[in-house]
């Protein structure tokens, strides 16, 4: 799968007052009518719960600029911070989770269905809002396990 070019987003959500942010790269539109999207979050992952509980959450989806902010969310370091303290962010209309400045486009989402998928669960979300951000930003890609752009530097 490393050799499969992929996006990079970050997914957040808000739970009992607090915000968690996980980096995914597993997001995939499916359906136009109802607009669903969906992304998969490994059940050991520190979003897991909290995203479970507020059946609500957010999509950042990063542009080239944003690879320190994919890997912060990709660490197991920021699980017990103030994960989005150092970020410029808005709390998103529907959903209070929050979206990163400066990104290609965000989503805000309503938990839809969920699906075993092994170590993962596949989460299928309702889009209730959506934007664009950046429109002349490059997005963030994840390819041969390194970060990229389209031109692949």
């Amino acid at each position: 799968m490393s050799r499969f070019a992929s996006g990079v987003t970050v997914v957040s959500t808000v739970d009992d007052g607090r915000a968690h942010g996980m980096t995914v790269n597993a997001l995939a539109s499916v359906s136009l009518d109802p607009v669903l999207v969906l992304f998969c979050c490994e059940k050991v992952a520190s979003l897991y719960a909290p995203l479970m509980g507020s059946g609500s959450w957010a999509v950042s989806m990063l542009s080239a600029g944003h690879d320190g902010v994919s890997r912060w969310f990709a660490t197991r370091e920021r699980r017990e911070t103030d994960q989005f303290a150092d970020l410029a962010v808005r709390a998103g209309r529907h959903t209070g989770a929050p979206i990163l400045d400066g990104v290609l486009g965000w989503l805000e989402c309503r938990t839809w269905a969920t699906y075993d998928g092994g170590d993962h669960t596949i989460v299928v979300g309702e889009v209730l809002d959506a934007g664009i951000g950046d429109d002349d930003a490059d997005p963030l890609l994840y390819f041969k396990s390194e970060y990229r752009t389209v031109a692949g530097s």
